[in-house]
């Protein structure tokens, strides 16, 4: 009886020592993780949690109107590159009234640019902060963000990592279309919206680009606003520790600058891939755990329109970005900067990009478009097709 009641009490112990000890729901728009934290005492402000993001940074606008006073200009260090901002004056970061560690140091600048792109308010980026000093869990099941301090749950498969610049990375083997297979280190950054990138120089290197089969390439913007072209395909297969994905669409980068500039890193995996799994991150340990989550079998979509859509400037209007050469959209007659002003009878304005794109992705069908030039719109049909 003595020992029962001992075994109770330690499972109980066990359970309640494994509770976090602060947890938020997160929102996920399109590839992007938003939590929301509060920064001196504000109303709750939506972050990106972005482990590629070395630096915690606040949107300038919202660094105004909440009166923060700026203390002196620095460059902020970025996963895409390098930015302008200015350092924050004493800082009080809380998520969900738990304090983050007091010495998190706040950079203002502007986020225009990642607003437009992806079609929503930003407030702030953080990523290295959270995660260096707290063992962070990321629950896609039941889309939660948790903290835990001391025992945590420890499912799934642990994969060490070593961490680069502040980011994990992990060793990954990749069998190319020509069947050969390179083996990698590659950042794992929730911030990336892709499966796998490649970088720059491991890209040219083994000359990725004609090894993943038909491919084709558009322009990114990294976060100072500069577009480089960026190619997509596909490879046989992806492995790392065990979990092997087949027939993956992939990014191939030409950067010259960021962490996919990097040459001692062969790439990065994002969040589109990292979504199938439940993960949790002890940097103290050196160690993830990665648990497959219920969206670890669903097939990765595709562009299937040959367009590219992202907000104007003022966020009033659905802008044309991109016609990509050879895919469906390249022979109507749709130019980049054209207003989209409806899609299968839905006003453009009343859907967001994530859903809007959501409905470009689906091969086989064809959706009505309404676009406008000058003056009128106009209707277009466009017969979705896979571009890979």
């Amino acid at each position: 009886m003595r020992t029962s009641l001992i075994l109770v009490f330690f499972i109980a112990f066990k359970s309640f020592a494994q509770e976090p000890v602060a947890s938020t729901s997160f929102e996920q728009y399109g590839d992007h993780i938003i939590i929301q934290l509060s920064v001196d005492d504000s109303d709750p402000l939506d972050f990106i949690f972005d482990t590629g993001a070395g630096l915690t940074v606040l949107d300038m606008d919202a660094a105004k109107d909440l009166g923060l006073i700026f203390d002196h200009d620095e460059l902020a260090k970025a996963a895409q590159g390098e930015i302008k901002s200015l350092a924050i004056k004493h800082n009080k970061i809380e998520l969900n009234k738990y304090i983050l560690e007091a010495d998190i140091k706040l950079n203002a600048a502007s986020l225009k640019h990642l607003e437009i792109s992806i079609g929503r308010d930003i407030d702030g980026i953080i990523g290295y902060d959270l995660a260096h000093h707290h063992i962070v869990r990321l629950d896609y099941d039941n889309m939660m963000l948790e903290i835990y301090e001391g025992d945590f749950p420890k499912n799934g498969n642990v994969i060490k990592f070593k961490s680069h610049m502040g980011i994990p990375t992990i060793k990954g083997s990749i069998r190319l279309n020509n069947n050969e297979v390179v083996k990698g280190t590659f950042f794992v950054n929730t911030g990336a919206g892709t499966t796998l990138d490649f970088n720059t120089p491991f890209a040219n290197k083994h000359d990725i680009i004609h090894k993943t089969g038909e491919h084709y390439s558009y322009l990114v913007k990294d976060i100072s606003n500069n577009e480089t072209l960026h190619y997509e395909g596909r490879v046989k297969t992806l492995s790392f520790d065990g979990f092997e994905f087949s027939e993956l669409p992939i990014g191939i980068s030409q950067v010259s600058q960021g962490i996919q500039s990097n040459g001692h890193v062969s790439g990065i995996i994002g969040n589109k891939l990292l979504k199938k799994f439940n993960i949790l991150f002890d940097y103290a340990s050196g160690k993830l755990y990665f648990e497959k989550s219920q969206y670890f079998d669903d097939p990765v979509t595709v562009n299937c329109s040959g367009m590219d859509i992202q907000m104007n400037e003022d966020m009033s209007a659905i802008l044309i970005h991109q016609i990509i050469e050879g895919g469906p959209a390249s022979d109507l007659g749709i130019d980049v900067n054209d207003e989209l002003v409806s899609i299968n009878g839905k006003k453009a304005m009343d859907l967001s990009l994530v859903e809007i794109e959501q409905m470009l992705k689906k091969a086989g069908e064809t959706v009505t478009l309404m676009v406008r030039k000058k003056g009128p719109a106009k209707e277009y049909k466009l017969e979705l097709k896979s571009l890979l």
